[in-house]
C-alpha cells in the first residue's frame, strides 16, 4: 500500500484532515505476507498488492463514495488533488474511546457498537479496507469508517473481504475485554449469526488455520499477547 501522512487543519471553522499519499516502498514485505497467507490457506488475510500514491488516492475516493452510497458514515471529501485529500472530521477513533473507558461494561458496549456497524455495512454489501478499531470513529453513538485507501475486493471475493473485516476487528478489540474472560468470544459468536454463511465459513477457516499460533504468541511481548487473545477468542467463537 502507499504510505500516507495525515495532518489536522481548519476548514471553514471546522476540523479537517489533509491526507497525503506517497510511495510506501514495502513490496518485499507485502509479497512475504501474501506468501504466508497463501501457505496457511488464509485467503481473507491476503494483503493487497502495493499501488501508486495516485491510485491509492483514487481508491480512497472510490471507497468513500461507495460506502456513502450504502448509507455508511464516512468522511466527506472537502477537496481532492492527485495525491492528496482534504477530509471531514468524524470524531475520535473507537480504539481511543475503548482505551479511555475505565468501566468494563461500557467497554463491552463500545466493542458491540463496532460489531453492529460492521453487521449493517455487510448486510448492505459493503466492506472496509482495514477494519481495525483505530480505523473506526465514534461520535454521539454513531460509528464511522476512515482510512479507506485499500480495496480488498481487487484481490479476493466479497465474502473473503467481509471475513477480513471481522478478523481485523477481532484482532484490534480483544485486548479491550481481556479482563472479562470469554466475553469477546461471545460477542463475536453472536455477531457471526448475522453474517452470510460464506463469510462465517471464511472466518472459521482462517481462525482454524491460525489457531496454532496462539500458544506461541503468548510467550512474547504485549502486542503478541494481544494477537494470542484475539486468536483464542476467534477459535471459541467459531468452534
Amino acid at each position: 500500500m502507499a504510505a500516507t501522512r495525515v495532518q489536522r487543519e481548519s476548514w471553514q471553522g471546522q476540523v479537517a484532515w489533509r491526507k497525503t499519499y506517497s510511495d510506501g516502498g514495502r513490496r518485499r514485505r507485502v509479497a512475504a505476507l501474501r506468501w504466508v497467507a497463501r501457505r496457511l490457506g488464509a485467503n481473507a488475510l491476503l494483503a493487497p498488492m502495493p499501488i501508486s500514491p495516485e491510485l491509492a488516492c483514487l481508491t480512497e475516493q472510490a471507497m468513500i463514495n461507495r460506502l456513502a452510497a450504502l448509507g455508511a458514515h464516512v468522511p466527506p471529501l472537502l477537496a481532492v488533488a492527485e495525491r492528496e485529500l482534504l477530509l471531514g472530521d468524524l470524531g475520535p477513533t473507537l480504539a481511543m474511546a475503548c482505551r479511555a473507558e475505565p468501566d468494563a461494561g461500557k467497554r463491552r458496549q463500545l466493542v458491540q457498537l463496532g460489531l453492529d456497524a460492521l453487521a449493517r455495512l455487510h448486510a448492505s454489501g459493503g466492506y472496509l479496507s482495514q477494519a481495525f478499531a483505530r480505523n473506526m470513529t465514534l461520535r454521539d453513538g454513531r460509528v464511522g469508517f476512515i482510512d479507506l485507501e485499500e480495496d480488498p475486493c481487487t484481490m479476493m471475493s466479497l465474502p473473503a473481504a467481509q471475513a477480513r473485516d471481522v478478523l481485523f476487528y477481532a484482532h484490534s478489540t480483544a485486548r479491550f475485554l481481556s479482563g472479562q474472560p470469554g466475553e469477546h468470544a461471545r460477542l463475536l459468536q453472536a455477531h457471526l449469526v448475522h453474517e452470510a454463511p460464506e463469510v462465517r465459513r471464511e472466518v472459521a477457516r482462517t481462525a482454524s488455520a491460525l489457531a496454532w499460533l496462539a500458544p506461541l504468541a503468548r510467550l512474547f511481548g504485549r502486542r503478541s499477547r494481544d494477537v494470542a487473545e484475539a486468536l483464542a477468542s476467534l477459535a471459541r467463537a467459531t468452534a
